[in-house]
């Protein structure tokens, strides 16, 4: 007998860390996501930037999600990124994230 297929969409689920909501400036996220790679390298900020997610629906077009170990570190820093507008202070939960990065 085949194994039962799963009605969920499968697709990464975030299980830890404080996840911010990013806004940029309109049409320019991918721009943003170029330049936000470029600091990560130069400053070395992986180890407070910690993951970056894309919310797929169009509604969150100028959104991005951020997982940071230091925010006031990253919020420094993400200020000096090109096309970045804000970001907000208050963390999102993880259910927050997961229904926001789901493909559906």
């Amino acid at each position: 007998m085949p194994p039962l297929q799963q009605d969920e969409p499968s697709f990464p689920l975030p299980t830890t860390g404080n996840w911010y909501l990013l806004n940029v400036r309109s049409k320019k996220r991918e721009s943003f996501l170029k330049y936000l790679n470029l600091a990560i390298a130069q400053h070395n900020l992986q180890e407070v930037i910690l993951e970056v997610q894309i919310p797929q629906d169009k509604v969150y077009e100028d959104i991005v999600l951020v997982n940071l170990s230091n925010f006031n570190i990253a919020n420094s820093e993400l200020k000096k990124v090109e096309h970045f507008q804000s970001i907000q202070r208050k963390p999102l939960s993880l259910q927050q994230v997961s229904r926001m990065i789901r493909t559906e």
